[in-house]
């Protein structure tokens, strides 16, 4: 059992601001932030090496499917939380 206390909002505040510029600086955006937690989202990438090749085998017919899945990417989610003792967890 531990005899940890639990943190001041403005602490939790400033380790939950420390985690967001760390997901920030590798692309993610922030959707929104409150009370202890964020949410964050980016788009999915596409491999564009193998799209590559496959237009230019296909004669320019895979580029249908490309301008597709470049219009419809699929967004990546992440919930950032820090709970009462200072902990980030991540889901």
């Amino acid at each position: 059992m531990s005899d940890a206390m639990p943190l001041p909002d403005d602490a939790r505040a400033r380790i939950l601001n420390a985690e967001i510029a760390g997901y920030a600086s590798k692309g993610w955006t922030v959707q929104t932030v409150a009370a202890g937690q964020a949410v964050l989202a980016r788009n999915k990438r596409m491999g564009w090496f193998w799209n590559l090749i496959l237009v230019l085998i296909t004669g320019g017919l895979w580029l249908i499917y490309v301008i597709y899945r470049a219009l419809n990417r699929k967004k990546q989610t992440l919930v950032v939380t820090v709970d009462e003792f200072g902990r980030v967890h991540v889901s």
